[in-house]
């Protein structure tokens, strides 16, 4: 019986070992993709849904970001706050002069998590469309 007990104890140690030698790195980035942008059309506000978004935003917990709009990529750092309620982010690029900046002060966008979870754009208080993202 004791014999049947170390062989239990070594098997259990055996197969909880991993012998990968190349263990997968986890990502432990936070992913945020386009979900939807919406647009004041004649006084009406119109949110139009976009699917399989090539617009993404992964954020790492060191504090930088990379935002991806296609084949093109911005980098920069971020900054994670709670205001009013709101958890709020603050992007800073370090490329200021790029239309992928979607804002109204150069080189940085501000967002907030709304009450649905999504990370909701500020571009429209200077007439641009308000963008939605969804964490993937």
């Amino acid at each position: 019986m004791k014999q049947l007990s170390i062989f239990a104890l070594l098997a259990l140690f055996a197969f909880s070992c991993d012998f990968n030698e190349m263990p997968e790195l986890r990502d432990e980035s936070q992913k945020w993709a386009l979900a939807g942008y919406q647009v004041d059309v004649s006084g009406d506000l119109e949110y139009t849904s976009i699917q399989d978004s090539a617009y993404v935003y992964a954020l790492m917990p060191n504090g930088t970001f990379t935002k991806t709009v296609g084949d093109y990529k911005l980098e920069g750092k971020y900054e994670q706050s709670v205001s009013d309620g709101l958890t709020r982010y603050r992007f800073e690029y370090t490329t200021t002069n790029s239309l992928l900046i979607h804002s109204c002060t150069s080189g940085t966008e501000n967002y907030f998590i709304n009450s649905k979870g999504q990370l909701t754009g500020t571009w429209d208080d200077c007439d641009g469309p308000k963008l939605y993202f969804d964490k993937k």
